[in-house]
């Protein structure tokens, strides 16, 4: 639970008349709850007590983490039981619970592998594009030749002269650079050259800036048929995708309401054992739960402690 600064909830099981009355003024007025309650455990012991005090903080505990990692709201409220019935209704909350984990997770890998595949295909369209404005035919970018290596770059227009130059120098007749669509300050370069010669005429050409382009593996017949391929696939996958999102919202605000509940009752009956502990297996109490408009002093906050016992919580 959040320190008192940060509270809008209090809940307390307090014996005391005289609290019961300062907790109660504390509340904004319509939105504060007083009711009788007998602190029974059922003839347990005083270790089963404490057992029970520990399974409930550690779902308790596992609720919040998981309602965290599923970034749900907490919505604090009033449990309408004022007792669990403690072995199947703990089954169902963890139960529960894994559900509501696996499911997103489950939702939420098929949301990162679609939206890994439309990132696939923005980026072959992208690069498809590209190839389209170099100025060179597919059937130059590709080749069949098993001793020849070519690849596809851009060089700065101040430097293409030099580095032809340095090229024709470093492999001579061996090495051939076609010059393709001038893009901004840079030329579209296709160099081919020998497999045994192919690494000397790269770093030649490294050492003028040059670009390395990507040549994607070619489906269809020509660029414009596989870039408007992969544009229907990336609307077949945004629309996929949004079906995803909008059925993780679905998930998410079921989850928000059964997990809110199910930590309603387990911090209202983990107060329970705790009252039972502190006040006496029988005492008669009251429960409160009380919305707060303004911060608690810590003073009183201390003395309603030593009455019995009192949770803060943030809520939205």
């Amino acid at each position: 639970m959040s320190s008192p600064a940060k509270s809008s909830v209090l809940r307390a099981i307090l014996a005391d008349d005289a609290s019961v009355r300062i907790a109660t003024a504390l509340g904004t007025p319509g939105k504060t709850e007083s009711r009788k309650i007998a602190l029974s455990s059922g003839q347990l012991t005083t270790e089963q007590i404490v057992g029970r005090i520990k399974e409930l903080s550690k779902l308790r505990d596992e609720i919040l983490q998981v309602m965290r990692q599923l970034n749900l709201t907490r919505e604090a409220a009033s449990s309408s039981v004022d007792q669990l019935d403690y072995d199947s209704e703990l089954e169902s909350s963890k139960r529960e619970l894994e559900e509501a984990r696996n499911e997103y997770q489950e939702v939420q890998g098929k949301i990162e592998k679609v939206q890994r595949q439309i990132d696939e295909s923005k980026k072959k369209i992208a690069a498809r594009t590209e190839l389209s404005q170099t100025g060179f035919a597919t059937d130059q970018l590709e080749s069949e030749a098993k001793d020849f290596r070519r690849v596809l770059g851009r060089l700065p227009v101040k430097k293409l002269d030099t580095a032809q130059k340095a090229l024709q120098s470093q492999v001579k007749d061996q090495a051939i650079l076609a010059v393709g669509n001038r893009k901004q300050d840079t030329f579209y370069v296709l160099v081919a050259a020998p497999k045994d010669r192919f690494s000397q005429a790269l770093q030649t050409l490294l050492l003028y800036d040059f670009t390395p382009i990507e040549i994607p593996e070619h489906e269809l017949a020509d660029a414009k048929s596989e870039i408007q391929a992969d544009e229907e696939k990336a609307k077949l996958l945004s629309k996929e995708l949004e079906g995803l999102k909008l059925q993780l919202d679905d998930l998410r605000r079921k989850a928000e309401q059964t997990l809110n509940r199910r930590l309603d009752e387990v911090v209202d009956n983990l107060m329970l054992f705790r009252g039972i502990l502190k006040l006496g297996d029988g005492a008669p109490a009251s429960r409160i739960y009380a919305r707060l408009e303004r911060v608690v002093p810590v003073e009183i906050v201390n003395s309603l402690t030593r009455k019995g016992i009192v949770e803060l919580e943030s809520s939205s």
